[in-house]
């Protein structure tokens, strides 16, 4: 089958093509979108971005974290930017797929997949993550909640481009990222959380939390964190977090899990994040 495949150098080429070819995909690491294309009768043109200058890189400046739309979990899970200033993002790049995956995968193509069991995205959430995108009409950064609208359907406008992703540092707190899936490596996430807190000790200044795979997009859990915030973390606190943050998630019932046990976990990863950092 011959697939139309154009690949601009630049922003400006890209989007001036894609707006002659409408039905075009745009394509990045390709780790989602040709796996659902393969078995396709017809497969629509697509807008190669391998080679557009001015989406790849990771940087900081004056404390904001800045990510190329087209870096990959490798580079994320190696850069010394986010080793130093958003680790659980590093950690969750880490166990995404197989090597092949990490190598290929990127940033802007994990979000724009939307689906809630992302790795990328709860940490992102946490970290309260912007995501910039670009078009003919202008440049926007929108909040990464406000971009999934439920799985696989974002908020993107037609001809926008995920340009990067922003947040601020993370080096003056403590984070993690956990999750449970059917095997340690090669498997979709059954449950994930992820967690950025300031703390002194066991009292807590802030923290927020985010839940994957238990609700049709990436969720906070709002009252969880509100819970936490501005105490002092013993045991009965404990426990309310971890039953409370229970009742935020809505999970479902499929082929990898139910959503009894989806729900119970969320409780248990949350102990698990919050005795990592803040104990």
């Amino acid at each position: 089958m011959d697939v139309l495949t154009y690949s601009p150098s630049s922003v400006s080429d890209a989007l001036a093509w894609w707006h002659g070819h409408p039905d075009a995909r745009p394509l990045a690491g390709g780790t989602d979108l040709l796996v659902r294309l393969k078995d396709a009768p017809e497969w629509p043109p697509l807008l190669d971005l391998t080679y557009v200058a001015g989406l790849r890189g990771i940087r900081i400046t004056d404390g904001i974290v800045t990510i190329g739309a087209l870096s990959t979990y490798n580079d994320i899970e190696n850069s010394a930017v986010i080793l130093e200033h958003a680790p659980l993002l590093s950690e969750a790049a880490a166990l995404v797929g197989s090597p092949q995956i990490r190598n290929r995968g990127t940033i802007a193509g994990n979000i724009a997949n939307a689906s809630p069991a992302g790795d990328l995205l709860p940490p992102l959430c946490a970290l309260d993550a912007r995501v910039d995108v670009i078009s003919t009409a202008g440049a926007r950064s929108v909040p990464l909640e406000h971009v999934m609208l439920a799985p696989g359907k974002t908020a993107l406008r037609p001809y926008e481009l995920i340009s990067s992703v922003s947040f601020a540092s993370s080096k003056e707190t403590d984070s993690v990222f956990e999750r449970l899936g059917q095997r340690q490596a090669l498997a979709i996430s059954k449950v994930s959380l992820a967690l950025v807190a300031r703390h002194a000790g066991r009292a807590i200044d802030f923290v927020r939390i985010a839940l994957g795979a238990v609700a049709p997009v990436i969720i906070r859990a709002r009252k969880t964190e509100e819970l936490l915030g501005g105490k002092l973390l013993d045991d009965a606190l404990m426990r309310a977090a971890c039953d409370l943050v229970q009742q935020e998630a809505a999970p479902i019932t499929d082929i990898r899990s139910n959503d009894q046990y989806r729900r119970a976990m969320c409780g248990a990863l949350l102990e698990r994040a919050l005795r990592r950092t803040v104990q």
